[in-house]
């Protein structure tokens, strides 16, 4: 994951060991991605680091994913993968059909509740990373310092379809919670607006699954996206507009128009939710987050 405005630097673990341990940083956002993985899974805003070795470039950390009932024969492939490279494990999950035969029932992973009709799965994937690639991106929003960190491997050849994956970790300021605990009552520019939107786009590396969608208009027409039948996807077109939707309907943000909206974002309740308003003199756009 990067963002195209800023500069890519290059470095070694060190430079992750140093994040994780500088008191005034913590990880606000995580997405993990491999060659198996058809879809944009969520990852939970937080990783497990049980150890880096720096001279030998090697990490091992826990990254825990939601998965729909469509991701996990996916899953079940990603552990095919760790365990035949010796790479990693996915504790407690176990595929379809292997204790077929036995007296022993399949245990089910734990699942919650997001939206009326749909549910996540809950994995920890522990991975055991060698030979890492690491890249990061260094900006601010709001004046707010991030660090965007990529680490990046490859397991077997090219000519063997190589299994390839990718942990992006988001470093923030430790006495914000979450990522978006760092713009209450923020007066946001339209470069923190963008930026903002930049890390909830393709790869949503908050963590948090978008609820609803509520387009309201001067003139009294409201429309709403929910969830029905899958969760509501948040992409980039071709052409570079903000597109937030579902088989049964989207919400699109022209990208020459997004300067014309100012920004807002306020907890909802105690449960660590938020709402992103959007608005205009013509339009408000409010996009609710678990």
């Amino acid at each position: 994951m990067n963002i195209s405005q800023f500069k890519l630097h290059f470095a070694s673990l060190q430079k992750v060991k140093n994040l994780l341990s500088d008191p005034t940083k913590k990880v606000q956002g995580v997405f993990y991605k491999n060659s198996h993985f058809s879809q944009r899974y969520l990852a939970r805003a937080y990783t497990l680091v049980k150890d880096i070795d720096v001279a030998n470039n090697r990490i091992k950390l826990q990254v825990s994913m939601r998965m729909d009932q469509a991701g996990l024969p996916e899953l079940e492939n990603t552990l095919d993968d760790l365990v035949a490279y010796s790479a990693g494990d996915v504790p407690g999950f176990i595929p379809e059909g292997y204790l077929e035969g036995s007296d022993l029932e399949e245990p089910a992973l734990p699942a919650e509740v997001v939206a009326t009709t749909k549910e996540l799965f809950n994995a920890d994937i522990v991975l055991d990373m060698e030979s890492v690639k690491v890249s990061y991106q260094e900006f601010k929003i709001a004046g707010k310092p991030f660090t965007l960190v990529n680490l990046h491997n490859i397991l077997g050849s090219y000519e063997e379809h190589p299994f390839e994956q990718m942990v992006t970790l988001l470093f923030g300021e430790v006495d914000n919670l979450y990522f978006f605990s760092n713009f209450h009552e923020e007066n946001l520019s339209v470069r923190d607006s963008k930026l903002i939107l930049d890390l909830i786009m393709d790869e949503n590396i908050t963590g948090k699954v978008i609820k609803t969608i509520k387009l309201e208009s001067v003139d009294g027409v409201t429309s709403s996206v929910f969830p029905y039948e899958e969760l509501i996807s948040s992409y980039l077109s071709m052409d570079g507009d903000y597109i937030f939707g579902m088989g049964a309907g989207y919400l699109r943000i022209p990208k020459d128009e997004l300067g014309n909206y100012k920004m807002r974002v306020f907890p909802q309740g105690t449960g660590g939710g938020y709402q992103i308003m959007m608005f205009n003199n013509k339009n408000t756009i409010r996009i609710y987050m678990e």
